[in-house]
């Protein structure tokens, strides 16, 4: 026969324990859930001065006192100032920080787009001239669109434009070995990254890698990681070394303009450790840390660039960019009569 007091202790301490475990589940949802963020232009400015605080990683390389900034532009912001207003005070801000990889998008009807950073022209180059010098062309691919373009120019010379490296690194190695498998015999190649405007920075070092001889630091990267603005993870040393079915050693010439930014930054560092390369072209944009975005209670969405990447030496070109060993630019007239004078050069060069 059963025993009544066994079941109902059982019972209770059932009980007990069920109802502590449905404690435990409402409290961890509060944790994890919490208050919705106060949506009022002081509390939107706020947050996103303290974001920047916490996670962008350029303040000493700028050098910017982000206190001093709080204190120009926050007795700027009023309870009742319209989201026009709001936004034209915290794009000036931002402003501040001179940063192509920082920009705020206000979303809906009234849509407006903020970015940091200088406007450079964008009509010194034009691919539909280029293709005009091009023999035997190629185009690599996918779905999203043409990402290189290879083929010869006069002279037995090749060229190799990338259009992006916005897809991943292995997309490059089999683009780039073809396209080296086809130019094997040129006397030289022409790399062009003009108006390149990122990607990923683990494809430009592998196609930085088809061109090397040996192996040589070429970057290093850290991200903020804590409340100070030196709080930073330990560096990552970035290598270009030999690797690939086909390596090309020979003369090469890469070209940049000021259009050229990000992941185009970076393997432009990547090529120039290199010995067969010269740089040529205009100075790159100046842009070359990975940018998270983010959200603001009032729905805004913007980005920030988190780390610090540093050359081989250890110099920031970060709201600088990379200048060429040496500088040519096309004009408007000279990309209308159908000149691009900059590749012109180039092959002269490779031609000698």
């Amino acid at each position: 026969m059963a025993n009544p007091m066994k079941s109902s202790t059982i019972y209770s301490l059932k009980t007990i324990l069920l109802s502590l475990l449905a404690m435990l589940v409402v409290a961890c949802n509060d944790l994890t859930v919490g208050p919705e963020p106060v949506n009022t232009p002081e509390s939107n400015f706020d947050q996103l001065w303290q974001e920047f605080d916490r996670m962008y990683g350029q303040f000493a390389v700028k050098q910017i006192d982000w206190n001093a900034v709080y204190e120009k532009y926050r007795p700027q912001i009023k309870p009742q100032m319209t989201d026009n207003q709001l936004f034209d005070v915290i794009t000036q801000m931002l402003g501040e920080l001179n940063d192509g990889h920082v920009w705020m998008v206000k979303p809906g009807p009234d849509y407006r787009r903020y970015d940091s950073g200088p406007n450079y022209p964008t009509d010194e180059f034009d691919l539909k001239v280029v293709k005009k010098y091009v023999m035997d062309s190629h185009e690599i691919g996918t779905a999203d669109g043409l990402n290189v373009f290879y083929g010869k120019l006069d002279g037995n010379i090749g060229y190799l434009y990338f259009v992006d490296l916005g897809q991943n690194p292995k997309f490059y190695e089999r683009a780039v070995d073809e396209a080296l498998a086809a130019l094997a015999d040129t006397k030289g190649i022409v790399v062009d990254v003009r108006n390149l405007t990122g990607g990923d920075d683990r494809s430009g070092q592998v196609v930085a890698a088809r061109f090397a001889s040996d192996r040589k630091l070429f970057m290093t990267t850290r991200f903020r990681n804590g409340p100070e603005h030196s709080d930073f993870t330990m560096p990552v040393d970035w290598f270009v070394e030999p690797a690939g079915t086909f390596r090309y050693v020979k003369p090469v010439i890469l070209l940049t303009n000021r259009i050229t930014q990000s992941a185009g930054e970076t393997f432009t560092l990547a090529m120039r450790q290199n010995a067969n390369v010269t740089h040529m072209g205009d100075t790159t944009f100046g842009v070359f840390s990975d940018n998270p975005k983010r959200e603001l209670p009032n729905g805004w969405i913007y980005a920030l660039s988190s780390g610090d990447f540093r050359a081989a030496d250890g110099k920031s070109y970060e709201g600088i960019g990379i200048e060429p060993k040496q500088r040519i630019v096309n004009t408007k007239d000279d990309l209308a009569a159908g000149r691009d004078v900059v590749l012109a050069k180039a092959i002269a060069l490779l031609s000698k």
